[in-house]
């Protein structure tokens, strides 16, 4: 009979390749995530089947962590403005307390090692709050611009909002507003 498999151990090879995957990108070895997670390769391959495998349940796993701090007091009655505000906020407070995850993310969200299966699961963990965020921004933005504000611009305006706090982190609650404001405006018709 087979050992059952340790929850700490595929714990800690996630934990492994994501800290690898934020420092080097996809291209971190399994050799190196398996000594990073203080087993044997072989032993990351029993977990996960491939290294496609691996990554892909990181990507779920880092997702997931990012839908619940957002979705955590999600105004789902509220105007796209006040939305927007928890949204930005949230990513705000999740992106500066999980570095290496948000690098991470990053990394996972342009790799193609990602499957489309493993992207539409992930989209679907955010469900009711970006049907109800994209239903009410609408009203502010072109709805074929809408994917772009918020895939790209919002992410990037995010992580130059998180550089200038780590560099004045006695100006965090200013530069956060200052950003958000920044989009809002931005994004006006």
């Amino acid at each position: 009979m087979a050992r059952p498999l340790s929850e700490a151990k595929r714990d800690a090879i996630l934990a492994a390749a994501g800290a690898l995957v934020a420092a080097q990108g996809v291209g971190a070895s399994t050799a190196q995530i398996a000594r990073a997670a203080k087993v044997a390769e072989g032993t990351v391959f029993t977990y996960f089947e491939t290294k496609d495998a691996l990554l892909n349940a990181l990507f779920v796993r880092l997702e997931m962590r990012l839908a619940a701090a957002i979705g955590d007091n999600f105004p789902a009655d509220a105007d796209a403005h006040d939305q927007l505000q928890h949204v930005w906020n949230a990513l705000v407070a999740w992106g500066a307390a999980h570095p290496v995850d948000r690098m991470a993310l990053r990394q996972l969200k342009v790799s193609e090692r990602i499957s489309a299966p493993t992207r539409a699961h992930c989209e679907g963990l955010f469900g009711g709050m970006l049907q109800s965020l994209e239903t009410n921004l609408a009203r502010h933005i072109d709805a074929d611009r809408l994917p772009f504000y918020l895939g790209r611009v919002l992410v990037s305006l995010l992580e130059t909002t998180l550089e200038a706090m780590a560099a004045q982190p006695d100006q965090r609650q200013a530069l956060q507003q200052a950003a958000f404001d920044l989009f809002w405006k931005g994004i006006q018709r």
